[in-house]
């Protein structure tokens, strides 16, 4: 039987774009009020993110580090002394990560999440820098897991091994719900989880096939019961 939904997050639960386009408006404005000789804008500083990935290529799995050593770099570059720009990249990252986080779920999803909950070990396996705890989710997430964290971002396995050794369940006993067909439901296909494609419309599907489709999360646990249902044939 089921006993584990691990979750994407962004495009799964919430519509990202807007939000990332307000957190960088509003980092965007904190620099330019903070260091007004600041000679870079969130959009001109990703110029600089081939010379950050130069000096240390590790960063292209850790993209909150990524984005703020980017930003330390435009600050040095805008002659402020090296101690000053490491706090103000510090601070400008507080600034981007509360936005960041600043979410709206899907109608629905959190009476849906909340059902589910008390039936279900959930968790959350996100790419992303969205937190359960800053998102005010913990109630609902029993365990979350970033790709920066665990060292790599999906396609690769080790998100999806990271939550089957915290729960110690085995992979048929675990459904993951994602909207990507290749970085959520290829991947946990391949690591031998039970899968869910939230369709969004936007993108085509992967290599192999989800185990049931939705298209709104308010479809979600009879998914989930028809999989549990075949689980029984």
């Amino acid at each position: 039987m089921i006993k584990v939904i691990g979750f994407d997050l962004d495009d799964t639960l919430w519509d990202v774009a807007p939000i990332i386009i307000g957190a960088e408006a509003q980092l965007d404005e904190w620099l330019q009020n903070k260091v007004p000789d600041l000679k870079f804008t969130v959009t001109s500083m990703r110029k600089l993110n081939h010379q950050v990935l130069e000096e240390d290529p590790g960063l292209i799995k850790k993209i909150t580090e990524f984005r703020r050593r980017t930003i330390k770099t435009a600050l040095s570059l805008s002659g402020i002394p090296e101690a000053q720009s490491e706090r103000l990249s510090l601070e400008a990252m507080e600034v981007f990560l509360q936005a960041r986080n600043k979410i709206s779920l899907f109608d629905g999803a959190e009476d849906v999440l909340l059902a589910l909950a008390g039936r279900y070990i959930l968790g959350a396996l996100t790419n992303g820098n969205a937190d359960i705890n800053r998102l005010g989710l913990n109630h609902i997430f029993s365990f979350a897991f970033s790709a920066e964290q665990v060292g790599a971002p999906k396609p690769s396995l080790n998100l999806f091994t990271a939550a089957l050794s915290h729960t110690s369940i085995r992979a048929d006993e675990m459904i993951y719900v994602g909207d990507d067909p290749k970085l959520d439901i290829d991947a946990a296909k391949r690591a031998g989880l039970h899968t869910i494609w939230m369709d969004r419309g936007k993108k085509t599907p992967g290599e192999f096939l989800a185990d049931a489709t939705i298209r709104e999360i308010s479809e979600l646990p009879l998914a989930v019961a028809r999989i549990e249902t075949d689980l029984k044939t």
